[in-house]
This record gives C-alpha cells, sequence and structure tokens, in this order.
C-alpha cells in the first residue's frame, strides 16, 4: 500500500487494504518457527501529519499456522498486530542523529535514542506502507509456538509424544561432570 503525503490532510487519512495470503508468507519467509498464513490479513492504518513529520497508527490481524515448538504438532495462532509509527524526512533524522553525537552524554544502550524507538525515515512523497507492516508483524510474532502451556512435548530417547502417552523410556540425564566416576571400580 502506498500513500502520498499530500494527500493527508489535517483530520488525517484513514487507509485499509487487505493483504493477501502469499504476501503474509512472504512477510514471514525465513522465521524460524516455520509460520505460514492460513489466510488474508485485514489491515487498517490512519496517518497524521505532523509538519513534515508522518504518523502511523496501524491495527492488523493475521491468522497463521506452524508447528508446535515442544511437540512439533500443528497450531493455530492468529497474531495481533497494533502499532504506532512516526515517520521523519531522512534529511531531518540525519540532522538529529548528528546533534545527539555532538553532545558530549556518549552513547546509551544502543545506536539510537529512546525517544527514537518508534522513529523510522522517509523521503520523497510517497510512503511505502507494507515494509513497515512486515517488520512490525515480525516482532509480534511469538518466537516460540507452543500447542499449550502444558505441552509435554517428545520423548528424547524414542522420539514419542508425551501428550499422547507416556513411552517408559528411561530419561534421566546424567550430570556430565560426574560421568567419569561410573568407570572407577572399588
Amino acid at each position: 500500500m502506498r500513500v502520498n503525503i499530500d494527500e493527508i490532510k489535517e483530520a488525517g487519512l484513514r487507509r485499509s487494504w487487505d493483504v493477501t495470503r502469499e504476501q503474509v508468507d512472504e512477510m514471514v519467509a525465513g522465521e524460524r518457527a516455520g509460520y505460514r498464513a492460513r489466510g488474508p490479513a485485514h489491515v487498517e492504518a490512519k496517518l497524521d501529519k505532523i509538519e513534515r513529520r508522518v504518523r502511523i497508527d496501524g491495527h492488523a490481524k493475521a491468522e497463521l499456522s506452524a508447528a508446535c515448538g515442544r511437540c512439533l504438532g500443528p497450531i493455530s495462532i492468529d497474531v495481533p498486530v497494533d502499532f504506532e509509527v512516526t515517520l521523519v524526512p531522512s534529511n531531518e533524522y540525519g540532522d538529529e542523529a548528528r546533534d545527539a553525537k555532538d553532545s558530549n552524554t556518549g552513547p546509551t544502550a544502543g545506536s539510537f535514542a529512546l525517544d527514537q524507538a518508534e522513529e523510522d525515515t522517509y523521503s520523497g512523497k510517497v510512503i511505502e506502507l507494507d515494509p513497515i507492516l512486515r517488520e512490525q508483524l515480525l516482532l509480534a510474532l511469538p518466537g516460540y509456538p507452543v500447542c499449550g502451556e502444558g505441552c509435554k512435548g517428545l520423548c528424547p530417547v524414542c522420539g514419542a509424544n508425551l501428550n499422547d502417552r507416556e513411552c517408559g523410556c528411561d530419561r534421566h540425564v546424567p550430570d556430565p561432570r560426574w560421568a567419569g566416576l561410573k568407570n572407577v571400580k572399588l
């Protein structure tokens, strides 16, 4: 979705669009949990222009599927994506970064100031919203999807799903620091 910043009037601009299943798959491609889209995502955004800055308040919901990180069973996840981002013209952003570097405060814990955590840059008159949506979707994904908090996972010995049945395997893992003592004869 592209928006020309000249279209944003004083009352703001509301946009809504659908992201196809294939586009959602492209957005989550390469994510280590192997997420796949179950359907399209609907996105709603409100854009406000504050001088030369553009504030975006966006809401979306992505319906995804993945394998459980413990038992490898299929799971369905509805991921809400709610975000607020302020876009700053790239030439202004560079000036602010130089001003912060010139101050004698030194670097804090990152490559940006804390008040710039929800900022990004734009150049020209057209703003592309899909890359912003992709970034926010990736940030909203659970890092380790599970089918339930009580999921027991797989047996490390025989591979049986412990949610279905107990396999009876000895899953005791001895402390490797004491492994040499098992060969000592008294």
